[in-house]
Formats: structure tokens, C-alpha cells, sequence
């Protein structure tokens, strides 16, 4: 997905997903679309969700699972969204609170 193809993707699934926008809000950044184990087609070798999120998690990440939904906005139950972010580090401000603690001077 081209950049501004993920970002208008993105900006749908925001306007129509709470959760989403709360993880976007969070710095969370998506990932991918995987099959919810079990549901992937016979024959069709793809990591799940649950591998996914097992990687990541092993690489450092933190990570959130969400509905996942097609380009054009449509649920897709037997998929889940894989979402990452960075854990901060030790005595690491987050952006937001520099550029928050920058306003409020």
C-alpha cells in the first residue's frame, strides 16, 4: 500500500472505528490484516494474528489487535489488525508531552 493509500485507509477505518482512532491517537501504527487462527482458507499458508502479534511482541513492540476492515471500509471478521508501537524508554518524554509542555510555556 502506497503511502497516501495507507493514509486514506487509515483515515477510514478512524472515522468509522473508536478503537482505532484511540490506538492511532496512541501512536500506535498498523501492521497488517492476518487471519484470526482457524479461519484462513484450506491450504492457504499465512501467518495468524496470533504469530504476528508473538513476533512482534518478541522484537520489543508493543502490541494491539482491532477489528480489521477492507479498502473500502468493510468488516472482515475472519481477519484481525495487527497494530505496534515502540515502548518508551526510561526517562524518555514521550512527543507529546514535549510538544505539550513546549505550548503550555
Amino acid at each position: 500500500m502506497a503511502g497516501q493509500e495507507k493514509a486514506a485507509y487509515l483515515a477510514l477505518l478512524a472515522e468509522r472505528d473508536p478503537q482505532i482512532r484511540a490506538l492511532l491517537d496512541q501512536g500506535f501504527e498498523f501492521v497488517t490484516n492476518a487471519f484470526k487462527a482457524g479461519a484462513a482458507p484450506p491450504g492457504f499458508k499465512a501467518k495468524t494474528d496470533r504469530e504476528h502479534v508473538r513476533n512482534l511482541q518478541q522484537a520489543g513492540y508493543i502490541v494491539e489487535v482491532s477489528a480489521a476492515y477492507d479498502e473500502r471500509g468493510q468488516l472482515r471478521p475472519t481477519l484481525s489488525a495487527i497494530w505496534r508501537k515502540r515502548p518508551e524508554r526510561r526517562g524518555e518524554a514521550s512527543r507529546d508531552q514535549l510538544k505539550s509542555d513546549r505550548e503550555a510555556e
